[in-house]
This record gives structure tokens, sequence and C-alpha cells, in this order.
């Protein structure tokens, strides 16, 4: 192998050249100053210790029913992690308990102190805390800032996934901050950091394609500082409570404002109620051969809130259907519709009543046809004061129909009445 040497001679710059180069040493200069400081990943190994992989375990079936991720935020070991995480416990108490492992392997029981369904959050003690512990955040978060999203996916053993954050999600009424980095199941409940190590937030859920959510650190600030006596035999009210919170301050404001109207299929409707609802339209104009011509439209909120694999609530969704006829006389078109509804959230025989449903004709005229309201409801059984609610409104005219549909879960009955008949109102427009 040849080398070969340069000589390379120096010289003191002169004022002249100096000044002839300002403009190129300044740029240098400045292209130092601002280049971002890069974080080696030694800086957070200290960080990995406080990291647990959460369990839930049946003792019967001598296996664990859910894992999640953990961090401690206290000397005295205090541990954050999802709700959804712990969620069969909280469902069943007396048949789990909760253990943690740490990065190092050692194991052991945490005991639950609260939770916060709406948030998706829990705090639990560990039985021997760490005298590390992650801080929160106190800065407000630039968008593009580079977030480090640690957890335990699947079994693997606590891994960092780095990704931009982007704010809050836009089309929520709860606060999530999106992150564009790949979430894998097992890391819900482990801390995003900043550059500093400080908790920006809390892994909760991905939507795929390297795109996630997180709970902002102030919720769990909130949490972790507020005062505690629940106890197993008070889940269910607790989180009834905070299911009727969160639906009031939600709900009423869609009860007390005017709902602007939009023309859907040549009649006066409304659209997107709010900034968490987002719409859907479809139809079928582009098929050539058909006998009947329909529009329709469906409407969701953003929120829901997961209670256990078998029961979901908080879902408002509502959706309108245009049918026209084109080949059908009125009694085949008459004979042709099939209105129909069903839940929009998980529940079943366990957690709900059977539906209860009432039917009332607000018009009916043998010429210029009929307009039905029907609506059923049913209750929850173990969180009291709290009701499904199904409201379908046809009106039918010859050969044409409109049928609108809402559908409420987890409020309680006031509102329901409300909103049920703001909705009828709204929808009877012709």
């Amino acid at each position: 192998m040849n080398f070969r040497f340069m000589v390379v001679q120096w010289r003191v710059p002169t004022l002249a050249s100096l000044a002839a180069h300002a403009s190129v040493l300044a740029c240098v200069c400045f292209s130092l100053i601002v280049a971002p400081i890069a974080v080696a990943e030694e800086d957070f190994s200290s960080y990995y210790d406080l990291v647990y992989q959460i369990r839930v375990v049946s003792p019967q079936a001598a296996s664990k029913s859910s894992i999640g991720s953990g961090f401690q935020v206290s000397s005295d070991g205090l541990l954050i992690t999802n709700y959804h995480v712990v969620s069969s416990y909280v469902q069943h108490p007396e048949t789990h308990h909760i253990e943690y492992q740490s990065f190092r392997g050692d194991q052991g029981r945490l005991e639950l102190l609260d939770f916060d369904v709406v948030n998706d959050l829990a705090v639990l003690r560990l039985d021997k805390a760490q005298s590390g512990f992650f801080k929160l955040n106190s800065v407000p978060m630039k968008k593009g800032q580079v977030v480090y999203a640690l957890g335990n996916p699947r079994d693997y053993g606590v891994t960092m996934v780095p990704g931009p954050n982007n704010g809050m999600v836009e089309h929520s009424y709860n606060e999530q901050i999106l992150f564009s980095g790949s979430l894998n199941p097992g890391m819900s409940g482990g801390p995003a950091v900043n550059e500093l190590g400080h908790v920006v937030g809390v892994n909760v859920a991905t939507a795929g394609a390297a795109l996630s959510f997180l709970i902002p650190a102030s919720k769990v600030k909130k949490l972790a500082q507020s005062p505690r006596n629940l106890t197993s035999d008070s889940y269910s009210d607790a989180i009834a409570a905070q299911l009727k919170a969160w639906q009031r301050d939600r709900i009423q404001p869609l009860i007390d404002i005017d709902w602007s109207s939009e023309t859907f299929a040549g009649e006066s409707l409304f659209g997107e109620l709010r900034n968490d609802f987002q719409c859907w339209g479809d139809t079928n104009e582009d098929r050539n051969r058909r006998s009947i011509d329909w529009v329709s439209k469906s409407c969701r909120s953003a929120n829901y809130i997961y209670l256990d694999n078998s029961l979901s609530t908080g879902q408002i969704n509502y959706s309108f259907e245009k049918r026209t006829s084109i080949k059908l006389s009125s009694t085949q078109f008459l004979a042709s519709i099939e209105s129909g509804m069903g839940a929009d959230n998980d529940s079943n025989f366990d957690h709900s009543t059977n539906y209860q449903c009432h039917n009332d004709f607000v018009d009916r005229d043998a010429k210029n046809g009929y307009r039905r309201v029907t609506t059923c409801v049913r209750a929850y059984k173990r969180l009291s004061g709290l009701y499904d609610s199904l409201l379908l409104v046809e009106r039918i005219s010859g050969e044409s129909s409109l049928v609108t549909h809402l559908s409420i879960a987890g409020a309680e009955k006031d509102q329901i009445a409300a909103l049920n008949r703001k909705f009828v109102e709204a929808s009877s427009h012709e």
C-alpha cells in the first residue's frame, strides 16, 4: 500500500485577507451555532432501569392476561401506566393481581392507587422503590422536537423509539400528542421523553405506519398529585363518576350551540358539529343499472373510552341516508325500504341490559307519507346512572325517503333526551 504525504505551508493572514473572507467565516460560524446537538445513546442508558413491564396475572389460569409498560415518577415508588393495561384487574380485582418486572429482571407486586379512564392513565405503587425516577416535563414542546418513546414491546425487553412531536391531535376532544414513531404492542404506558430525559407524554396507542399518540405529561401530573381514597369495591363508582363528568362537559355544548345548516341531497341538515367530529359520504350515482338513487353520510366523534375488552363507551355517531326511486312504483319503493340501527360501542349482557324501544309517529298522512321516531335505551349494570341510546328518524313520502340515526354511548338520561330532541328537530327540516 502506497502513501503520499503533503506538505502544507501556513501563512499569517493579513487584515485584507480576513476582510475578504469575512462573509465566509460568518457563514461557517453561524452553521456551527445552529447545528442541532445530537443526543448520545448512553445519555439514556440509566433510564432503561426505570421502565417496567406491567403484567396483570390470573393465578387460576397461571398466566398473565395482559402486559404493558410503566415508569417510576417519584422517590417513594409511584409508577404510571395506562388504564387499559390494568383494566382486566379493575374489572375483576377478586381474580387478578398486578405484577412488574424490571429491566434487570427483578419482579414484585404492584398496588393500584388511582386511575383516569378518560385519559387512559393509572397510578400504582412499587413494593420496592428505586432511588432514581423520571421527571415530568413542564416546558411546552415545539412541533418537530424529537421525542424518545420507551417501552417493553412484545416481551422483547425495553426499547427506544425516536420520532418528532407533531403537536396536539386536531380532531380530538381529549388532548393527545401526535407522535411520528412506531409504538408496538406492549409499549403502552411507557414514557416518552425529550432530550433532557423529562417525560413529555405517555405511550397510549398506535395508528399504524409510524403514527402514534401520547398522553400529555400535564395529565400525568394532575393524576399523580390528586388525593386518593380508591378501593377495589369503589372502582365501578369511580369509573361512572369520571364518565359522567367527561360527558357533561362534552355533550352540553352540543345541546347549547346552534347547528349550522348544510345541504345534504337537497335536504337542509347539518354536518360536522364540532372539530372533534368527522363526516364521510357515499353515493351510488356512478352505477348505471340502478332502480334507486341513494346518498349517505356518516359522522362520528373522534373519542371513546376503553373500559375492558368487551366494553367501550363514549361514542357519539350520527348518519343520514336519502333514497329516491328511479324505476320503482310507490308500492315497490315502500317494500324496498329496510331501516335499522345498532349500537356503535362494544358491550354485552354482562355490562348492559337489553334495549327497550319506543315508536312514535310524529306525522302520518295516507297521501303524503309519514314520519316515525324510534328511540331505544339500555342501562349499564355496574355503572349506575349511565345509558346507551339509539335514535332513528324515518320520513317516507311517495317515492322518496330520508332516514337519520343518532347513537349515544355512556351518557345520563337528561342529556340523552336533550340531544335526541335537538337531533329530531334539526333533521326534520324540509
